[in-house]
């Protein structure tokens, strides 16, 4: 199956789960990604402001900063790149151009310094290849971390295989509502 029929396919999937669903399955991942020894080590965190049809992160956003870890957010910049913005309690927001409520600081990190990155995607394989939404973003940032790759996925999310690019950066583990998968890629 093609990159852009396994797009389709899967949102089609994500837009017909109901939102009490989806907030079941959003905070069993949640609590799952507390548990792992990858979190509990972390001291900087990227994690992302969910899109309607993405895992839901407000319990995990809340989670990281109650921990007193570093909360970070995707920023995208009009040039193809993306930062690491902190957030804290202060942190005032504005709405991006893909209409997602974004940090608005100057208080960045550089991907090399970051601990974990919790990362959105359309679907996933078990072998820990990412279908994101085709512009990139992700990829070339997390090219530059040296922190795990942590897919968040609802199980539905999960396909046989995706075809992986040459810039694509596979996850260390792929989170559902129903278990924590160990990607062969990453291994």
């Amino acid at each position: 199956m093609t990159r852009e029929c396994i797009r389709s396919e899967v949102r089609k999937k994500r837009q017909a789960v109901s939102g009490i669903h989806v907030a079941e399955m959003s905070l069993r991942i949640c609590e799952k990604i507390v548990a792992l020894p990858e979190y509990l080590k972390a001291k900087r965190v990227l994690c992302y402001a969910a899109l309607p049809e993405e895992v839901q992160t407000r319990g995990i956003l809340w989670a990281i900063q109650r921990s007193r870890r570093e909360l970070y957010l995707p920023v995208w910049q009009r040039d193809g790149s993306m930062k690491a913005v902190r957030v804290t309690e202060d942190t005032e927001f504005k709405p991006d151009q893909f209409g997602i409520d974004t940090p608005v600081s100057d208080e960045t990190l550089p991907p090399e310094q970051l601990d974990l990155a919790l990362v959105p995607g359309v679907a996933f394989d078990r072998a820990g290849n990412r279908l994101g939404f085709g512009k990139g973003y992700f990829d070339r940032f997390l090219a530059r971390c040296r922190c795990p790759a942590i897919g968040l996925a609802y199980e539905l999310q999960l396909v046989d295989a995706i075809e992986a690019q040459p810039q694509d950066v596979p996850m260390q583990k792929i989170i559902t509502e129903r278990a924590v998968y160990n990607c062969a890629a990453s291994e």
